[in-house]
């Protein structure tokens, strides 16, 4: 009886253990699978970008991040982090390298521009004064050699270079006036991205490099301490806060190239399959955006075409031989580095085997330029008063048609435009009155208004009751005409309101 008990439970024991047996060869096999990235959860690297998701580098950046995951089935991803530094401070992208190399992002992405403020300058061939000028022979050094001896100037800094990415070519633009010559430049207060690069350039052309904070330009062009932005063309630029209202379309100062890097503690902890990885995904991202560039045609257009009124000019031929001639101290100083010496050598090289597109040309109606005023200078007490109209239809279309826009209906139509007139200040609508004051000016016949950097002009007429009527002079938004011109204005009393 004891001999058949203990059988049974040996027996018992038995199959208890090869059941936990195959439980368990079960459970490794899971196991494995994990470790094999079957269940896993990815490795997640973090992308810190210098500016925001709107960007025209932005795209490339979410390229990036596709094609990582794609390149390792998902486990590997990249979370693209915008505005990582905040862009509070003129020097926002050197605030990205920072976060990376002290271990709070694994990747950045910014401006190859800024590196040289940190004492890095395998990149300033880049910023060399006109001689990357088109698209072609940008997207050949992107994606060649060059890039990786750029890139090298990264070692020892605690950054790991992985690719260089192309973005737009930057212009430089007027507040009031365009910057087509020397003469232009000579004493003008130019905004342009910290670089050393680029301020030795701006000064070299007689101009002072301002360095103000994204956030601090709107007030800037309002009290007229910047007289122009050297920028990208692209859609938007041409807004009346900053100010960027006259082009100059032959001349382009340099590329704005975007340098993608690890920390070195984050690629020391990726395995050697993982390396070569992201390195793939860089290079892949860079022959991406080289083989997508913009349409410098349809920039100009959307240039020409969205916001206030512009202009874009081209620089005479013996001006931009006078730009080339100032810009030669430059290149000295650049040459004092071997290597960016010897990588300028190598990029003119490139540029001699490159052809060139031919300069795009604005619209017509974008080459407009202000009529030169005449006639005396009146006082502008002689329009003193408040004046109210009612913005019709018909004088608007006229209005607009008038500065050679599209007459196109707006939320404006049908309303009542409010004006005070005081000694040369002015003061137009009920609310926000910081953003709708400016002054204004009599000569001869014509009304100016000045106000945040824009000039709008207008034939005037005043009739024996006080009514005034306008006649929009091009260049001008068309918007603009047509709430500014869209009727007569009635005297309805004294001006009374302040005015700021």
């Amino acid at each position: 009886m004891i001999e058949a008990t203990t059988r049974a439970l040996a027996m018992l024991l038995v199959a208890v253990l090869m059941a936990g047996a195959v439980a368990g060869c079960k459970s490794g096999g899971d196991d494995d699978r994990d470790k094999a990235g079957g269940s896993e959860e990815p490795k997640v690297l973090r992308l810190a970008v210098a500016d925001n998701p709107e960007g025209p580098d932005a795209p490339f950046a979410r390229y990036f991040a596709r094609r990582v995951a794609a390149l390792s089935d998902g486990s590997l991803k990249v979370r693209v982090v915008w505005d990582a530094a905040g862009q509070s401070t003129p020097g926002y992208e050197l605030g990205i390298a920072r976060l990376v190399r002290e271990g709070d992002f694994e990747l950045g992405w910014m401006g190859a521009r800024a590196w040289d403020r940190a004492g890095i300058k395998s990149f300033q061939a880049l910023q060399a004064p006109f001689l990357i000028s088109d698209y072609g022979l940008l997207g050949r050094i992107v994606t060649g050699a060059l890039a990786d001896r750029m890139l090298a100037g990264l070692n020892g800094h605690g950054i790991v270079g992985l690719g260089l990415v192309p973005e737009h070519l930057r212009y430089v633009f007027g507040v009031r006036a365009p910057l087509s010559s020397l003469g232009d430049f000579a004493g003008a207060r130019i905004r342009v991205r910290p670089s050393q690069a680029s301020d030795m350039l701006i000064r070299a052309l007689g101009a002072k490099p301002v360095h103000i904070s994204a956030d601090d330009v709107a007030d800037a062009v309002a009290g007229g301490k910047i007289d122009g932005a050297e920028a990208s063309l692209r859609l938007g630029t041409n807004n009346r806060e900053e100010g960027e209202n006259h082009l100059t379309v032959n001349l382009p100062l340099f590329p704005k190239t975007l340098t993608l890097f690890a920390g070195d503690d984050a690629y020391d902890q990726l395995d050697s399959g993982q390396r070569e990885l992201i390195r793939r995904a860089a290079k892949e991202t860079a022959a991406y955006a080289a083989a997508h560039p913009p349409s410098e045609r349809a920039l100009i257009r959307d240039f020409c075409s969205v916001g206030p009124p512009v202009n874009a000019v081209a620089a005479t031929a013996g001006d931009l031989e006078a730009f080339d001639g100032a810009a030669r101290p430059v290149y000295e100083q650049l040459e004092k580095d071997p290597e960016t010496k010897a990588l300028i050598a190598r990029i003119s090289a490139l540029k001699s085997t490159s052809s060139m597109p031919p300069v795009a040309v604005p619209p017509a109606a974008c080459t407009q330029t202000a009529r030169k005023l005449t006639g005396p200078k009146r006082s502008p007490s002689i329009v003193n008063g408040t004046y109210h109209w009612h913005i019709t239809w018909p004088d608007a279309r006229a209005a607009m048609r008038a500065v050679g826009g599209p007459a196109v209906r707006d939320e404006d139509i049908g309303t009542i435009g409010k004006m005070t007139l005081r000694d040369g200040k002015f003061r137009m609508g009920d609310e926000d009155p910081e953003a709708s004051s400016g002054t204004y000016r009599i000569v001869g016949k014509r009304l100016v208004f000045q106000s945040r950097g824009t000039t709008q002009t207008f034939a005037y007429t005043r009739d024996a009751d006080r009514t005034i009527r306008l006649k929009p002079i091009p260049p001008m938004s068309p918007g603009d005409a047509a709430v500014m011109a869209g009727g007569p204005w009635r005297y309805v009393g004294p001006p009374v309101r302040d005015i700021p």
